[in-house]
């Protein structure tokens, strides 16, 4: 079962050649700056036999990095076709297919239905979806030890951006639009879930954080 359709307009925005870009990209140059951040804080804390979830990972960079770097298995969970497809061409040329399932699904709307990992990661996704909560809450429930994301700094610049954004969106009838959620109500879900910040990290746009469960809420993130 796929969704007919994607929030937001995410798979015609993402189609085939912004996902050939991105290949061509990672083929070319390796993994981009946040992807080796992540990588390298999650390999701090173990990654020898863990699963891992990449929810809106695009060709898979991120999850492929952390299989390399010594993870067990991965569920890629996509909205564009065309980054499924990316995705896969990608799995098999490095050797990992049989490592990596791909999925093609709204996880917001679906998230039951995704089994927990004892890694989940989000990079430049929380950006991209109108409803936070129902991305990001999902998403941290299902961490059993890890969780990473990386998502706009809230800070005045990138909000006027995403303003004169969303404008321009309306006047050309373009379905996409860039979202700076506050970074409050990001980090206050994630620990609501039982999870703490162990990791952080901001360049000029991007705030990456990275957390740990704690032992007290193992129950939240069990299978079933």
């Amino acid at each position: 079962m796929t969704d007919c359709c994607a929030p937001n307009g995410l798979d015609a925005v993402f189609d085939e050649s912004i996902a050939q870009g991105d290949l061509r990209r990672y083929r070319q140059r390796g993994p981009d700056a946040n992807t080796r951040h992540i990588v390298r804080a999650l390999a701090e804390q173990g990654l020898a036999e863990a699963s891992v979830l990449e929810i809106g990972g695009g060709v898979g960079a991120l999850h492929l990095e952390l299989l390399k770097a010594g993870a067990e298995c991965a569920t890629a969970i996509e909205l564009s076709p065309a980054y499924l497809a990316a995705g896969q061409a990608l799995a098999a040329q490095l050797g990992f297919s049989g490592a990596v399932q791909h999925r093609l699904m709204n996880f917001a709307e679906r998230a039951a239905e995704v089994a927990p990992a004892d890694i989940v990661v989000m990079n430049r996704v929380v950006c991209c979806y109108p409803d936070m909560p129902a991305l990001v809450r999902p998403a941290a429930e299902r961490a059993r030890n890890l969780l990473a994301l990386a998502f706009p700094r809230d800070v005045w610049w990138l909000r006027l951006g995403a303003r004169a954004q969303h404008l321009w969106a309306s006047l050309t009838g373009g379905a996409f639009r860039f979202f700076v959620h506050p970074a409050a109500s990001i980090l206050a879900l994630a620990r609501q879930a039982g999870l703490t910040p162990i990791f952080e990290r901001r360049s000029i746009p991007w705030h990456i954080v990275v957390f740990r469960r704690r032992a007290d809420s193992a129950l939240l993130a069990r299978d079933g």
